[in-house]
């Protein structure tokens, strides 16, 4: 299995490929176990850096859901796992894994579970869960991987949100180029009490019916959503919040669909975010079948929009025909995807490209010693090329490419859209 992922590298060679250990079904006291003892952390570190090598991966995820209590241990363990693959990049001279974590979104457990500056200083990359804000075990009903805010919202009112979340993780001292955003292709589904009633806020009685990705119900992958519009589902969204939601019958679903994904999309990027990632690749309609749109539309939606120059602000409206005169009620049918007010009932599709370049920064750790640290944190421009950085920790350099049509913007230290360089650069 490892060797047919790996294989990807031949038609990608700068594709890195990390290998995730943890989730939130293994739970924390295996890794409890290991962050509390020196001899524990020596022995898995060493076991992870030689089944990485063995089995050609890229680096390393560390997804302990979640270490609460426990941020002194887990600092521990990411700082003695950060030392010791440079040391081992070193000695061997092979390009340096890549340390990387998954983590949450809300704000009780961050505070609970995590050292942020020193994760700022460890990790390469953080996997922010911005998603699962809210689900069925609440009894109403809310978009669970809201960008912002909503009217109605009943539980966690302004900081279920991934601007609240992603905000707070850098307020914490996380640089904001690491913070990779977390993009569901799925929804959380409720059965409503009033049918009348679909409004975000609107009660529920329990999770939605058994769908076929979770017999168990609450939740559903975006193709199957996608078919529960052809069967006569009425999809809103609320451009707000940045979320979407389908009513049929007393089922109803919050999730993201193409054009709120490229909306965060462009607030990722107008922030100074480093990145977007998908869970799971699976519920995306991968076989094209469901959605109208072709394989993975979702995904396409985000490489489309990162390949984009597009730079308009998720906060300002842009201009549409509607199909009412009145321009105070929450909800408007119309005739284009974009209106002013917070919800909108969509009646046509944006149309998808098939063919798209992906556009996740490549970081490439530095053979020693091709490239010196001016100071041992930070990061630094490059004199010989605008269109990358130098990051250090711990006096280790990495080089880091800017996304397609960005440069290193040295006074605000993230990568700034090309048109923002001096004219020598472009």
């Amino acid at each position: 299995m490892y060797s047919y992922i790996t294989k990807l590298r031949e038609s990608d060679p700068e594709l890195k490929i990390l290998l995730s250990y943890g989730g939130y079904s293994f739970g924390s006291s295996t890794f409890a176990a290991i962050a509390k003892s020196a001899d524990q952390r020596i022995h898995f570190i060493e076991s992870v850096i030689a089944f990485l090598r063995k089995n050609k991966f890229d680096g390393f995820s560390l997804d302990w859901e979640y270490p609460s209590g426990l941020a002194q241990e887990h600092g521990k363990l990411v700082k003695e796992m950060k030392k010791a693959f440079m040391e081992e990049a070193e000695k061997s001279g092979i390009e340096q894994l890549l340390l990387t974590a998954a983590v949450p979104a809300r704000k009780h457990t961050i505070d609970q579970s995590y050292n942020v500056q020193s994760l700022g200083e460890n990790l390469d990359l953080l996997f922010l869960m911005s998603y699962d804000f809210h689900g069925s075990w609440e009894m109403n009903v809310d978009l669970h991987a809201k960008l912002r805010p909503t009217k109605g919202e009943t539980s966690g009112k302004c900081i279920f949100n991934t601007e609240f979340a992603a905000n707070y993780w850098v307020s914490k001292g996380m640089p904001k180029q690491k913070i990779i955003i977390g993009i569901p292709t799925y929804g959380r589904g409720w059965t409503l009490r009033n049918v009348s009633e679909t409004a975000i806020g609107a009660e529920g009685i329990g999770p939605s019916s058994p769908s076929t990705t979770n017999p168990a119900g609450g939740s559903a992958a975006y193709w199957e959503i996608c078919e529960y519009l052809k069967e006569g589902g009425e999809e809103k969204i609320n451009k707000k919040g940045v979320g979407a939601y389908m009513v049929k019958g007393n089922q109803w679903y919050g999730y993201d669909n193409e054009e709120t994904v490229k909306m965060k999309m462009r607030w990722l990027k107008e922030k100074g975010y480093g990145g977007a990632f998908i869970w799971a690749l699976d519920f995306d309609d991968f076989k094209g079948t469901s959605c109208g749109k072709g394989p993975y539309p979702l995904l396409n939606a985000i490489n489309n929009e990162l390949e984009s120059e597009s730079t308009v602000s998720t906060k300002s409206s842009e201009t549409t025909t509607v199909t009412s005169e009145s321009t105070e009620n929450d909800e408007i049918e119309t005739t284009t995807d974009a209106a002013e007010n917070d919800e909108i009932e969509t009646t046509t599709d944006a149309a998808e490209n098939d063919e798209i370049e992906t556009t996740t920064n490549a970081v490439e750790p530095t053979r020693k010693p091709k490239v010196e640290c001016p100071e041992p944190y930070g990061l630094f421009q490059r004199p010989t090329d605008c269109r990358s950085f130098i990051q250090c920790a711990h006096n280790f350099a990495y080089i880091i490419r800017c996304p397609p049509r960005t440069f290193f913007n040295d006074e605000i230290k993230v990568c700034d859209h090309l048109w923002y360089a001096p004219n020598t650069y472009k």
